[in-house]
C-alpha cells in the first residue's frame, strides 16, 4: 500500500495484494490500517475501474465520491498552435512559484480544489520542477508545474476559464524550458476544459483510474502530479 498522510486528508494511492492471497481480507486491513487515525481528515483511496474488488473495498468504507481520472500522453504542437491556445480572453501575469511567499494563496486554492492543504509537498515540486503563479489583475488565479520529463502537474486553477490558457502556457513552458516534444498528464475527466483541448491538440488516453471520497472537491479545475500522489 502506498500513502500519503497530509493534515486534512489521509490519500491512499495504491494497494495491491498478490493474486495467491487475495480473497483473505488482506486488502480490508490495509485500508483500516491506512486509515486507523485519520481522525477528521478527508480519506481519499484510488480505485481501478476494471477490478470490481477495489470498488467494493471503498463502498465498504464509506467513501461514496467517485472522480474519474484520465492519463494522457502525446506530442507537444507545434509553437505556433502552443500560441494561438495561450493567446485567449486573459492576459496572465507570471511569476516563478514560490512555495513560501505564495503559501497563503497555494493553500486556498488547494483546500477550493483539491481539498487539501500540502505546503511540504510545494517546497519539495519547487525544488524538483519549473513552478509558476499566475496573476490576472494582480490576483493569484492559479499555479502549474512543468517537468524535465515532459510531466504537467500538478496544476490548479481559480476558475474553469483559466484553465485552457494555462495548460497551453505548460505546454509552452515545456518546449522552452526543456526542449521537450512530448508530455504527459493526469487530470479528472470532470476538467472538460483540459481534457477537451488536449484531445484536440492529438493527446490520447493512456489509461483511467478513480479516486474514491467521503468529501467532494472541485477538481474540474485541477490536475494532479500522478495517481500515487495526486
Amino acid at each position: 500500500a502506498a500513502c500519503d498522510s497530509m493534515e486534512e486528508e489521509r490519500y491512499l494511492g495504491d494497494v495491491y495484494v498478490g493474486p495467491s492471497f487475495r480473497g483473505q481480507g488482506i486488502g480490508t486491513r490495509l485500508i483500516e490500517a491506512a486509515f486507523d487515525d485519520s481522525g477528521e481528515a478527508t480519506r481519499a483511496v484510488v480505485v481501478e475501474l476494471a477490478e470490481a474488488s477495489g470498488v467494493a473495498l471503498a463502498t465498504q468504507f464509506g467513501l461514496p465520491h467517485h472522480d474519474v481520472v484520465l492519463t494522457l500522453s502525446g506530442a507537444i504542437p507545434k509553437e505556433e498552435a502552443l500560441a494561438a491556445m495561450a493567446a485567449g480572453d486573459y492576459r496572465f501575469e507570471v511569476s516563478a512559484l514560490d512555495p513560501v511567499g505564495h503559501s497563503f494563496a497555494l493553500n486556498a486554492l488547494d483546500r477550493e480544489t483539491r481539498g487539501a492543504v500540502r505546503p511540504e509537498a510545494h517546497r519539495v515540486w519547487s525544488a524538483a520542477a519549473t513552478g509558476q503563479a499566475f496573476f490576472n489583475q494582480g490576483e493569484f488565479v492559479g499555479y502549474a508545474y512543468v517537468w524535465s520529463d515532459g510531466r504537467i502537474g500538478p496544476c490548479a486553477v481559480a476558475a474553469g476559464a483559466y484553465a485552457r490558457q494555462i495548460f497551453a502556457f505548460c505546454l509552452l513552458t515545456l518546449q522552452r524550458a526543456y526542449g521537450a516534444s512530448w508530455c504527459s498528464l493526469t487530470v479528472p475527466a470532470s476538467n472538460l476544459r483540459v481534457t477537451r483541448t488536449a484531445l484536440r491538440a492529438g493527446l490520447r488516453i493512456d489509461g483511467t483510474f478513480a479516486i474514491a471520497r467521503d468529501a467532494r472537491s472541485e477538481l474540474d479545475r485541477y490536475m494532479g502530479f500522478h495517481k500515487l500522489a495526486f
